[in-house]
């Protein structure tokens, strides 16, 4: 059996499409959790977090989906920053 060649150089890289996706998926599903709480349960945290992204009144459906849209906006912005600058500061690693 010949042995396996790594090359130990080669360093991980983050897909940046991908993060973005997760980050967006991730803040959507929390801001809908945080919506769906602060109208249940109106409490100053829920009610802060669904502020963040609009300044509609946080019980309607109009605070849904325009949150819900910079919600989604920000996590893949987020989400591709963080890919961005991991393989960026990859090339500097151990």
């Amino acid at each position: 059996m010949s042995p396996i060649n790594v090359d130990r150089r080669a360093r991980p890289r983050i897909g940046v499409f991908r993060s973005a996706l997760t980050g967006a998926a991730a803040l959507g599903v929390l801001f809908i959790l945080c919506w769906a709480g602060a109208v249940i349960f109106p409490t100053a945290v829920s009610h802060m977090f669904v502020a963040l992204f609009t300044q509609a009144l946080f019980t309607t459906i109009s605070a849904l989906v325009q949150g819900l849209g910079s919600a989604l906006a920000f996590g893949a912005l987020a989400g591709a920053l963080v890919a961005a600058f991991y393989n960026l500061f990859v090339r500097f690693g151990s």
